[in-house]
């Protein structure tokens, strides 16, 4: 499937948040689990990542406003999931979209095509 065929809402989704596989599992996990807290190395843990990997993707979604980051005095900063009704409704429909085969591919492909652009 082309992207031509995903919902302009959809890619737009993409656009702005899932620059890299590591923005997808880490959006997703908070949405699936809404009310946590955790600190970035138990979030590598739960994701499958490193927490090297995940720390500058939370610290993204801090600025764009998906997670709050609570930071005591020499303890790691701990996050949580705080992304306004429009942007978990968008998510919603970015997971749905994805459990169709053809439409994940495609987004695959377009999030594949930017983690390679960085390299």
């Amino acid at each position: 499937m082309p992207l031509d065929n995903i919902e302009p809402e959809i890619l737009g989704f993409v656009d702005q948040y899932i620059e890299q596989f590591a923005c997808w599992d880490v959006f997703a996990y908070f949405h699936e689990n809404p009310d946590i807290e955790k600190q970035s190395s138990d979030i590598a843990i739960d994701v499958g990542r490193r927490a090297t990997a995940i720390e500058p993707v939370l610290e993204r979604f801090v600025e764009q406003g998906v997670l709050s980051r609570d930071t005591e005095e020499g303890e790691e900063p701990m996050y949580r999931y705080k992304a306004p009704a429009g942007v978990r409704h968008e998510m919603d429909a970015f997971l749905a979209a994805t459990r169709d085969r053809t439409t994940r591919l495609a987004i695959v492909s377009k999030v594949l095509q930017r983690e390679a652009r960085r390299l």
